[in-house]
């Protein structure tokens, strides 16, 4: 009964597989091309021009956030591995890198090669750190074991040794302005593997890290980490972290432009030309856009015109007529004299 079971689960499961893929192979599938990526992250910031063609700005994030701070390690068969807690999900980690970029802040660089994370490491018995590794790295197809690639001291992310795996970085990370003076006292290193066409992440020993645990660590599957490895191209000489220039530009001026842009034009012309249709556009409103109060006060100024009263120069010409057939009474600073001569005319 129980074999039965097994197997009706595993037909089941082929069934499944025809008709949706595994969610990790499915975001794989989508995100290995640029405008895969332009698509999935545009809903949470902004592409901007770089030197390095086009990057992604990421949107609602604080002053003092840094790539590879929000979420945590695992250690996966292809070694250490993020997992992101970002809203945005984890393609910027295993895909492209980041840089520091004047004017925007922490930018990500698109690239379709795939890593459990793109990083260089600086460790020591009390701490571990990270940051994400220069644009310009490239390396070999049997990977890279050469010289430390070492960035500014102040981009590292540090943790104590301790409390590196199993938990949320950001409830554990070394206050940023403590980087520079961690850094010096712990060993930078560089390292990735590739095996089978897939990068693998290697530099950080498992040794130190299971000392400072206090015990040995689970090796977890990919999935845990929401990812998938893809292999590079078969004959590939030599690897880069992100795509070439030209080619992220290319795939950004291949995406359709964006609906909302004309949509907002066209009802300012329309407002502008006083033929807004305003119940179609209640929900859109002055207010829910952020639209200054004298916007409002100009259309409540056009209504008169939407009943059938004319429009506002004549209904403004209209009041001042009643104003002069039906005179208010005057105070003795405003002209006594003209208030008197009018009965004497009609008196003669």
């Amino acid at each position: 009964m129980k074999k039965f079971a097994i197997r009706a689960l595993c037909v089941a499961a082929a069934v499944i597989g025809f008709a949706a893929p595994p969610a990790a192979q499915a975001q794989v599938d989508v995100n290995v091309t640029i405008g895969g990526f332009y698509d999935e992250l545009a809903p949470y910031g902004r592409w901007v021009d770089c030197s390095y063609g086009q990057c992604w700005v990421p949107a609602r994030v604080a002053a003092d956030w840094q790539p590879y701070s929000n979420g945590q390690w695992i250690y996966t068969e292809y070694g250490w591995t993020w997992v992101s807690s970002d809203p945005w999900g984890g393609s910027p980690y295993h895909y492209g890198t980041w840089a520091s970029i004047n004017g925007y802040g922490w930018s990500w660089v698109p690239g379709t090669v795939w890593a459990p994370a793109w990083v260089t490491w600086s460790y020591s018995n009390s701490y571990v750190g990270w940051a994400p590794l220069p644009p310009t790295v490239v390396f070999g197809a049997s990977g890279y074991a050469g010289r430390a690639v070492v960035v500014s001291q102040t981009q590292y992310v540090f943790v104590p040794t301790n409390r590196f795996v199993g938990r949320n970085v950001a409830t554990v990370r070394m206050p940023a302005g403590q980087s520079a003076e961690i850094f010096r006292q712990t060993r930078p290193v560089t390292g990735f593997a590739v095996s089978g066409g897939i990068v693998r992440n290697t530099a950080l020993p498992m040794g130190t890290i299971e000392r400072a645990a206090g015990g040995k660590i689970e090796t977890r599957s990919i999935r845990a980490a929401g990812t998938a490895p893809r292999a590079v191209s078969a004959g590939t000489a030599r690897l880069a972290v992100v795509a070439p220039a030209r080619e992220v530009r290319a795939a950004a001026a291949a995406r359709p432009r964006a609906v909302p842009r004309p949509l907002e034009s066209s009802r300012e012309e329309r407002h502008a030309k006083g033929s807004v249709d305003h119940d179609s556009e209640r929900p859109q409103g002055p207010k829910a856009h952020g639209a200054p109060a004298t916007e409002s006060h100009r259309q409540a100024a056009e209504a008169p015109a939407a009943h059938g009263q004319g429009p506002p120069r004549q209904v403004e010409a209209s009041r001042t007529a009643k104003k002069a057939a039906k005179p208010k009474p005057q105070s003795g600073k405003e002209k006594p004299v003209e208030k008197d001569k009018k009965p004497d005319a009609e008196r003669h």
